[in-house]
């Protein structure tokens, strides 16, 4: 967290002045080695560029098209490590080649090993790729099931910087400067962190597989060529040994070696030295926790060398698991028996109820139930924190302003206020008589003044999440789009920190215009609402995990704030109103 928040600063400093850089490569190279450079860029600058195609890809035995680079970082000295945020790789063909066979492949005599079988018979399968699905589809002819479909998660099998001293490695080879390490964790959202032994770093890409699985068993994923862009950086002055990798939910060492449990032991004694560096564990409860925690890929067991990737999850990070240190957590209303909710219901126990749409549309990138990912998420981090009743997330709200987008549902404004005013009144019989709403919309915080109104009269107080405000300060020091409150870089960067496999940023679009105010629509003559084909209202495409980290946790500490006055606030007069009080009469 602590490089993240670094990074974060650095880039907002930077983005003034960074530049953007487009190239379209030509030549590729079949070796990582000190070369000069076709591109130099700075600290901050972006470059959008693709991996090779050639023969390769377009008929057997074709030769392998080569890797992009190097390209140099001005500053960039040895000792030094290179920052790469991978901020695109998607395919841009509508197909993928996998091979298998021959002496190439984890189950299959190589060349550095004797067997008495002969060798696999060589395959080669053509992927046909649905970019706008996300799926790869391949033909199974000798099988029952003729055909097979699955989705694609696009990565980079190569990211590299050239090799200590005078060394050249062929494409083939992973190793401390990175190179073919074939590791699925190299995708999008990720900032992956390499040594520099050379001035400029010198940087290399390419091998995008649209799909692979942990290990790459026959020697390929489904390899196509890729739109790319990243982001560089330098951290001055710090020195690493091999590859490490972050995302929103893990820190990540990349150790290549054979036997495998070389690579395993490299990887994870990096990882220990990285806990006890900068995240201040002592290194025998790192090798502890470590231990116990971790996640393992085997990227590959098919190159020169094999990779494995040693995984922290950053939930367990000391600013983490401290932050609630000295807090009683409170518990989740559904999870106990109401012999249970019966004791726990008391007059001074404050109640919380999450309120979050499961129905109600957020640009193509992100899902139908995004408000319920954040209200869900809110939910964990406060029952954590404080000793409330958390009731169940209210998924149902007044949302007009999303109704010409498939799915979307919305209440009536009448309907929602009702609604919280009566689950309210169910839970205030039992004796609490605070209660605050975890709201995730805008449109719902009407009807929410109108409940709180209600119930004020009624001796109850509700307070309720005012989504403008809360993080706003964050918001405001990392947002680089105009406009934007729906589907935007703020909400799509929030939900890559806290859920990152709901988000699909290749999707991703910037939508709507500031000059144009009103509901969504997707009727370009409709005069009074905001023309957004996409349903997007801002900029996704600027989103990233390390923006969303930033925002949710100052949000998290608002939300919490906000809780810890209602709980002091003084209770108004009056009684709770009975949730029945307007119910018809049963009748047979």
């Amino acid at each position: 967290m602590r490089i993240a928040a670094f990074l974060l600063a650095w880039a907002v400093a930077a983005s003034a002045i960074a530049e953007t850089h487009r190239l379209k490569p030509t030549v590729g190279h079949p070796t990582f080695a000190v070369r000069p450079p076709i591109l130099t860029v700075r600290p901050g600058d972006l470059l959008e560029s693709e991996s090779l195609w050639g023969e390769w890809y377009e008929r057997p035995g074709g030769k392998w098209p080569g890797e992009v680079g190097p390209i140099a970082i001005e500053g960039a000295a040895p000792g030094d490590t290179l920052v790469v945020e991978v901020l695109k790789v998607r395919p841009n063909r509508p197909t993928a080649v996998s091979t298998q066979g021959g002496r190439f492949g984890s189950l299959v005599p190589d060349e550095g090993t004797a067997f008495l079988n002969e060798p696999f018979p060589r395959g080669r399968y053509v992927w046909k790729l649905d970019r706008e699905r996300m799926t790869g589809t391949v033909e199974l002819p000798g099988s029952t099931m003729k055909s097979a479909t699955i989705p694609l998660r696009p990565m980079l099998g190569r990211v590299a910087v050239a090799p200590e001293g005078d060394e050249e490695f062929g494409g083939l080879w992973p190793g401390p400067f990175g190179g073919n390490m074939d590791t699925s964790d190299v995708r999008e959202g990720t900032t992956v962190y390499l040594p520099v032994f050379h001035p400029g770093a010198l940087f290399y890409f390419g091998d995008g597989h649209a799909a692979q699985g942990d290990g790459e068993a026959c020697g390929s994923g489904l390899e196509t060529s890729m739109d790319v862009a990243f982001r560089f950086g330098l951290r001055k002055g710090k020195k690493i040994e091999w590859p490490r990798l972050e995302d929103a939910e893990y820190l990540m060492v990349a150790g290549s070696a054979r036997p495998l449990t070389d690579a395993f032991r490299i990887a994870f004694v990096e990882l220990v030295d990285w806990l006890v560096a900068e995240h201040g564990f002592a290194k025998a409860d790192a090798y502890q926790l470590l231990s116990q925690t971790a996640v393992v890929r085997v990227a590959n067991v098919v190159d020169p060398l094999y990779t494995v990737v040693a995984k922290f999850p950053k939930r367990f990070l000391p600013d983490r698991t401290t932050r609630n240190a000295g807090r009683i957590p409170g518990r989740r209303v559904a999870d106990m028996p109401w012999t249970e909710a019966e004791g726990y219901l008391t007059p001074d126990r404050l109640v919380v109820l999450p309120l979050g749409a499961a129905a109600k549309e957020h640009g193509p990138h992100l899902l139908l139930r995004n408000d319920e990912i954040l209200a869900e998420y809110y939910a964990r981090r406060v029952v954590e924190a404080m000793p409330v009743a958390m009731l169940p997330t209210l998924t149902y709200g007044f949302y007009p302003a999303f109704l010409e987008y498939p799915g979307s549902v919305s209440l009536s404004e009448g309907t929602q206020r009702d609604a919280v005013a009566e689950i309210v009144r169910s839970i205030a019989r039992y004796g609490p008589r605070r209660f605050y709403v975890l709201n995730t919309g805008v449109s719902t915080a009407r009807p929410l003044k109108a409940t709180a109104e209600m119930l004020a009269a009624e001796g109850i107080v509700m307070r309720f999440t005012d989504v403008l405000k809360v993080g706003g300060e964050a918001e405001r020091a990392v947002k680089e789009q105009k406009f934007g409150t729906h589907a935007d870089e703020i909400e799509t960067s929030m939900v890559l920190y806290m859920d990152p496999a709901a988000v699909r940023m290749d999707k991703a679009a910037a939508g709507g215009s500031a000059d144009r105010p009103g509901p969504l629509t997707r009727d370009p003559a409709r005069a009074d609402g905001l023309y957004s084909p996409s349903g997007v209202f801002g900029d996704a495409t600027l989103a990233t995990w390390q923006k969303g980290e930033r925002i949710v946790e100052a949000s998290v500490k608002d939300i919490l704030a906000e809780i810890e006055a209602l709980g002091q606030e003084p209770l108004p007069a009056g009684s709770p109103a009975s949730p029945l009080e307007n119910t018809p009469k049963p009748t047979r």
